[in-house]
């Protein structure tokens, strides 16, 4: 073969591009393609298919419509960048994209419009709230006036002619049966009993002393032709409960004059005279702060104010 049977040999051939649709029946311009943008672009997809890995690769799917470029007016194209040209002039592609568009503003706005919605639902419940609260603590002070208010009036109204604390105490006549009861029940149930019995026996309106919490032992006190309420350390009370305690514990000279062998411990009274003494004195190793809280607790019982 001549030289110039292979230039028209050469010259016969053609080169194309399939992925392009590009042909030549240079060599060199069919080259020159492969190296342009265009080319490289149309082709990348299968340039990085096939660096994968073999268990990275796609695995073409038998529908074949499965790999047409689709636009949603119903037209096909073989390449992607056909498809690309059509879309930017395709009216149902882009009113398709509008409206997405505006379904998504409308998403927005109603989730904007729930949240406002529940901000004055909240808004309201703290309202109402506010208002309940209001009430309760009207209510509650109200309350506390009326029972304040209602006190008052019973004590100096009622009660005005109710005997002092102290003259209480002195107006006691204690029996023989009051120390002996203390000796057998011991000193904070026997003391309680002297004084709640002599209470109970004066009219409500006559007592010196009155309760009108249980549970925080709140008492008012007479003292001096005025109620008072006692203090923390509820020293009128107190004073009272050591005198009647006093003129409890004097009583055992009667018993010893009735009982004249009492202090022998052959004497069949030897036991109960010793009981009567420890138990007249505090009872056994009792602190006297205690036995007076625990006395304190059984008059307020038994004093309490009927509101």
């Amino acid at each position: 073969m001549t030289n110039d049977d292979k230039e028209n040999a050469e010259k016969c051939q053609i080169f194309e591009c399939i992925k392009c649709n590009f042909k030549c029946s240079k060599k060199s311009n069919y080259n020159n393609h492969l190296s342009t943008r265009k080319h490289k672009m149309m082709t990348y997809n299968d340039v990085v298919e096939a660096e994968k890995p073999n268990y990275e690769k796609s695995i073409p799917i038998s529908n074949p419509e499965n790999n047409i470029n689709k636009c949603i007016c119903g037209k096909s194209y073989k390449y992607r960048q056909g498809l690309y040209v059509h879309k930017r002039k395709c009216v149902v592609s882009l009113e398709t994209e509008e409206n997405s568009c505006l379904t998504d503003k409308e998403l927005v706005g109603l989730v904007l419009k729930q949240n406002k919605e529940l901000m004055k639902q909240t808004q309201d419940i703290n309202d109402k709230m506010m208002e309940i609260m209001k009430s309760g603590y009207n209510n509650t002070t109200n309350n506390n006036y009326n029972k304040t208010f209602n006190l008052n009036i019973f004590l100096n109204h009622e009660c005005k002619d109710a005997m002092n604390i102290m003259d209480f105490v002195d107006s006691l006549k204690l029996q023989l049966s009051d120390l002996e009861n203390v000796g057998k029940i011991g000193y904070v149930n026997g003391i309680s009993d002297i004084i709640v019995k002599n209470l109970q026996a004066l009219d409500i309106t006559k007592r010196p002393v009155h309760c009108s919490d249980v549970k925080r032992e709140v008492l008012y006190i007479k003292d001096d032709n005025q109620w008072e309420k006692e203090d923390r350390d509820k020293n009128k009370i107190r004073k009272a409960i050591k005198h009647i305690a006093h003129k409890n514990s004097k009583m055992v000279n009667e018993f010893k004059v009735k009982y004249p062998n009492c202090h022998q411990s052959q004497s069949k009274q030897s036991d109960q005279y010793l009981k009567i003494l420890m138990e007249s004195m505090g009872g056994p190793g009792d602190d006297g702060t205690i036995n007076e809280n625990k006395i304190i607790k059984n008059i307020a019982k038994e004093v309490i104010i009927d509101k």
